[in-house]
């Protein structure tokens, strides 16, 4: 059998896979579980697609990207999506603590056995779960004045979080594909223009089409800032490097001329 996931109607990826092993559909989310000989499990969710043999690839790259460009975060904070191994990447950077903003348990409970650290996480002292609602979440932090150094956004929905981040915040957020769709990419860029830092950038060796980025900061430059002996000195890493920390943001010339202006580096 095979699993096909299509991208914005102009591409086509198909998964082999050997049986559905559960389907669930939560508060906001629906929930498709398989099995795969070659991927492991694959959890497809609302349409995006997780592979749990490559889950380091966008858990290690967004977590350490973020955690060595800045110089001392303190507080880091992951919206939309559901893949908590970014806590725990976040976690091995010493005197971080990560508030993870969820509300659809039933998907994210069903999710136990497909994250490796799903159980090591939640014991962590320094890892919070937070199924409040969104709009309230933002309100009372910002009334609060209780903001970040890091906001990772698993979606493109991000702009609100603006509000929750420190002076010398970093916000990483998905963002539409620079080749698949320039033009919605160019748009959601121009959305940040209020940055001083504004950069696109990829998964390289990414199996998903979803792996494109931005680095949107308000002092912190991802390659000229990259904390190296913070990012040589981690430990059980299977994909993130300081040269691919610095490769990511390599971005084809027809594409950077594109964006002049809008890119800020």
């Amino acid at each position: 059998m095979w699993l096909t996931k299509s991208y914005e109607e102009k591409i086509q990826q198909e998964y082999k896979i050997k049986n559905k092993i559960t389907e669930v559909t939560g508060e906001k989310h629906t929930l498709e579980l398989f099995d795969s000989e070659f991927f492991g499990n694959i959890a497809f969710i609302d349409g995006y697609v997780m592979l749990q043999s490559t889950l380091s690839i966008q858990s290690e790259l967004l977590a350490h990207i973020a955690a060595c460009s800045h110089k001392n975060p303190k507080r880091a904070l992951i919206v939309g999506g559901f893949n908590i191994e970014i806590a725990h990447e976040l976690t091995k950077h010493e005197g971080l603590s990560v508030d993870f903003l969820q509300q659809d348990l039933d998907v994210l409970e069903t999710l136990i056995s497909f994250f490796p650290h799903y159980q090591s996480i939640f014991k962590n002292n320094r890892f919070s779960h937070i199924s409040q609602d969104k709009e309230m979440f933002i309100k009372k932090s910002v009334e609060d004045s209780s903001l970040y150094d890091i906001v990772i956004s698993l979606n493109s929905d991000v702009a609100s979080y603006k509000e929750v981040l420190s002076d010398d915040g970093i916000l990483i957020s998905h963002m539409p594909h620079l080749m698949l769709e320039f033009d919605k990419a160019e748009e959601f860029l121009r959305g940040f223009g209020d940055f001083r830092i504004l950069m696109p950038f990829i998964a390289p060796l990414s199996l998903s089409l979803k792996d494109c980025y931005m680095f949107a900061s308000k002092k912190y430059h991802p390659t000229a800032d990259i904390m190296l002996q913070r990012a040589d000195m981690l430990d059980d890493l299977e994909y993130y490097c300081a040269n691919l920390h610095l490769s990511s943001f390599v971005i084809p010339k027809s594409i950077k001329n594109k964006l002049y202006g809008i890119v800020k580096n």
